[in-house]
């Protein structure tokens, strides 16, 4: 009864010390983080360059490479900034990227706009999904002198555009729960020129 006694304890003990190890090292969850966005000037407009850290769970990774192509949305608005009214929305635009596997080349595939590249693992595709540079979201016309503006950005998986049985599971669950914060920024735009003065009329 003693020997029986001692052995079970050490079976709890066990299994407490497996739980309290499991509790210090949980497992990454899945999301989007923004990592840098910024405008830059172009001859005829702003375009955005942003960084996005991208985290797989595992069941999402495990889709993908069965096959499993995900889009994303990178979602910007730029702001008029108001005192006394509601802030206006000077413009807006969204970007469609897409991941996906090809198995008979075991290449994974990312489509920015009409851009594809290719990559020999899931951590370089993530990568080139999450670097985005030179889209142009901003037409230097649509800007005002003496106005303050904000930018913001998100970039969120596109859950309609998952296959019908996922649609239903991912909606809700931490571990297709792939969606950044909605970062703000203060964009910093080009001075305005200097007027040029009149030229003095002849006498």
């Amino acid at each position: 009864m003693t020997v029986f006694i001692t052995r079970l304890c050490k079976r709890l003990s066990l299994a407490l010390l497996a739980g309290v190890l499991i509790a210090a090292h949980p497992v990454m969850a899945a999301g989007i983080t923004i990592e840098r966005a910024e405008l830059v000037p172009s001859e005829e407009a702003y375009q955005l360059n942003a960084a996005f850290d991208i985290d797989f769970s595992p069941e999402v990774e495990e889709a993908v490479n069965k096959g499993v192509a995900l889009t994303f949305l990178v979602e910007f608005a730029l702001m008029e900034e108001r005192k006394y009214w509601f802030d206006e929305e000077v413009t807006s635009a969204s970007l469609a990227m897409r991941l996906s596997y090809h198995a008979l080349s075991r290449q994974y595939l990312v489509n920015i706009g009409s851009h594809q590249s290719t990559f020999a693992s899931l951590e370089d595709a993530l990568q080139a999904l999450g670097n985005l540079q030179n889209w142009p979201v901003v037409e230097k016309n649509q800007l005002k002198k003496g106005v303050s503006y904000y930018a913001m950005l998100r970039m969120r998986l596109d859950h309609g555009r998952l296959p019908k049985p996922l649609q239903v599971s991912a909606i809700g669950s931490e571990e297709w729960n792939l969606v950044s914060e909605r970062h703000r920024w203060v964009p910093v735009f080009d001075k305005p020129d200097k007027s040029v003065p009149d030229k003095p009329q002849d006498k």
